[in-house]
């Protein structure tokens, strides 16, 4: 008739009737009896159906014996800077930076954009060997003083834990500089 694989794929089981009088009488979609010998009914999972059968909980699986606490590990990376990016200090390099290579500036295109790249790179090694662990973003804008209006503005999302920045600007009678450093923890 069917094959056991078959049996077992279909949602429901077909189990053969052994006498008429123990088949009840069922009517098909258009009102006639069926004459048919074998009674179908739901598949049956476990052991539901057997009397005398039911299921228990197995307290092996459930390991309430043997509950461990959690195990607890410590990071073993730094996870923290040791010299935090410390601001007043970063600032008065800055300013001691200015001092030396600002005072006294007169404004020219060739010598002021030279002048921004020297103390971006200054700025940078000397705070790189300070703090290993921050990447060190310099921003040195120098500008002629010329009755007009300059506006600038950074937007940043970071930790504010542990990165910081400073910002420091300085006119003299014919420029302005303004100088962005920013320290961004590396994790």
């Amino acid at each position: 008739m069917h094959s056991e694989a078959e049996l077992k794929k279909s949602k429901t089981s077909v189990h053969p009737i052994k006498s008429q009088a123990s088949m009840k009488s069922t009517t098909d979609h258009f009102g006639s009896k069926s004459m048919s010998r074998v009674k179908v009914r739901r598949a049956s999972y476990g052991y539901g159906a057997v009397p005398g059968i039911r299921p228990v909980e197995r307290t092996s699986q459930l390991g309430i014996d043997f509950k461990r606490p959690p195990l607890m590990f410590l990071n073993t990376y730094q996870l923290d800077p040791k010299p935090s990016f410390h601001l007043a200090n970063v600032k008065s390099m800055i300013e001691e930076m200015l001092d030396e290579h600002f005072d006294g500036h007169k404004y020219n295109v060739q010598e002021s954009t030279g002048l921004t790249i020297r103390l971006a790179n200054e700025l940078m090694r000397k705070l790189k060997n300070l703090y290993n662990r921050y990447r060190i973003i310099a921003i040195v804008t120098i500008g002629q003083k010329r009755a007009q209006s300059y506006y600038n503005s950074i937007a940043f999302i970071w930790d504010y834990e542990r990165d910081a920045y400073v910002n420091t600007q300085r006119e003299v009678s014919s420029a302005f500089i303004q100088v962005t450093v920013l320290g961004i923890y590396l994790d």
